[in-house]
């Protein structure tokens, strides 16, 4: 029972904790809506990052172990 409510009440402080920082943001010009488009180009950019990593990671594993591809 004691967890559930510690539970519920840092639910709600951060609940609180956002909406406060996003209205801080308003006041200075940028939207809520704005913020959120810039976290998802940051995420995408992130993404794309993540890819060609792997993919050269997987050039240089095809190299060292010289696969060619073929049936697995």
């Amino acid at each position: 029972m004691c967890g559930r409510i510690t539970a519920l009440a840092c639910s709600l402080l951060l609940a609180a904790c956002e909406s406060t920082y996003y209205d801080a943001w308003e006041k200075v010009g940028a939207h809520k809506r704005d913020i959120l488009i810039d976290r998802i180009e940051e995420v995408q950019e992130a993404q794309v990052e993540g890819q060609e990593q792997f993919k050269d990671a997987l050039e240089q594993f095809r190299a060292v172990v010289n696969f060619d591809g073929g049936k697995l």
